[in-house]
């Protein structure tokens, strides 16, 4: 696995109404030019459009959008298991983080007897469901679709038939229907600063690793990187997802919902370094840069590229 036994292909999943803001949908596009000022050869990149807006946030409050996303989830889903089954290694550029429903199910659905350890690298939890969220927004539930939990522990909303209806196909993701796809002891927060409740006390229910700012500052990066490698060395494959709201508000200046404390650029570097180098690692996945809420529009996804840039150098 990794980038260096296989062509990179770059997916880009550019849809954005899992995120309470919009403009994402203009972050992977952005990053992809960025990117092509490097000296990085991939094949041509493929380009997944955002879905019309088909069903009204009214229907589904606790779960807005929830039927673009599942279509949008089954559209990723079956590009990364097409370009898993090609051997080439999926550089997924992608808008909001509900997209990671459609990656992580792709590997599965491609690999169903394989264990997949996910490093998910961000500010926020992202456990929520529709019977736990605050907002609704599908971008905060992604990991609780993924490793099939509802939290009815800390349920606080009322949702409807429909809502329960939909959340159910959308954890099946994918032409085997697994669920889950990832067992919750098989994540790896890094980063994580941003979280709920009901969100902790799954962290703390299934023991979840997680490296907090605190963590990372006392003991450095590497600390956090070797650990979470440690943590799940009996996985066979290993997915990282980076949200770009991981990184300190002085240097993620163009993403929705920042937070301070984050990561700065050095520690981001040993991040893409190390990860992009692991021969378990069978994807990458980069999400939530939004050029709407950047000051010149292109300078955050300088950014990433300067670190996809660093962590692919030989």
């Amino acid at each position: 696995m990794s980038f260096k036994n296989q062509k990179i292909q770059v997916v880009v999943s550019n849809f954005e109404i899992g995120a309470g803001k919009r403009g994402a949908s203009k972050g992977p596009l952005s990053l992809l030019e960025s990117l092509k000022q490097l000296e990085i050869e991939f094949d041509s990149p493929i380009l997944l459009n955002a879905l019309e807006y088909l069903d009204s946030e009214s229907n589904t409050p606790f779960c807005k959008h929830i039927f673009e996303i599942e279509k949008a989830s089954n559209l990723l889903n079956i590009e990364i298991e097409n370009q898993l089954n090609q051997n080439k290694f999926p550089l997924i550029l992608s808008g909001d983080h509900s997209n990671a429903i459609g990656g992580i199910s792709g590997v599965k659905n491609t690999y169903p007897d394989k264990r997949i350890g996910v490093i998910w690298v961000d500010a926020h939890a992202d456990l929520h469901s529709p019977y736990t969220t605050p907002s609704g927004n599908m971008h905060g539930m992604p990991l609780a679709a993924l490793i099939n939990t509802d939290n009815l522990k800390f349920q606080k909303n009322q949702i409807s038939s429909v809502e329960s209806n939909a959340w159910d196909r959308l954890k099946k993701i994918g032409r085997n229907s697994i669920s889950p796809k990832i067992n919750p002891e098989d994540i790896v927060f890094i980063g994580i600063r941003d979280a709920e409740k009901e969100e902790w006390g799954l962290i703390e229910e299934f023991g979840i690793k997680t490296f907090e700012p605190h963590d990372i500052q006392a003991h450095g990066i590497f600390y956090a990187i070797n650990n979470a490698l440690s943590h799940l060395d009996a996985c066979d494959l290993i997915y990282v997802s980076f949200d770009v709201d991981s990184l300190d508000p002085s240097v993620s200046v163009g993403t929705g919902t920042t937070a301070p404390n984050g990561l700065s650029f050095v520690e981001a570097e040993g991040v893409f370094k190390a990860f992009l180098n692991h021969p378990k690692l069978v994807a990458f996945e980069i999400t939530e840069i939004n050029p709407s809420l950047d000051q010149d529009g292109n300078s955050m996804a300088k950014i990433v590229a300067a670190l996809v840039g660093y962590g692919m150098k030989n």
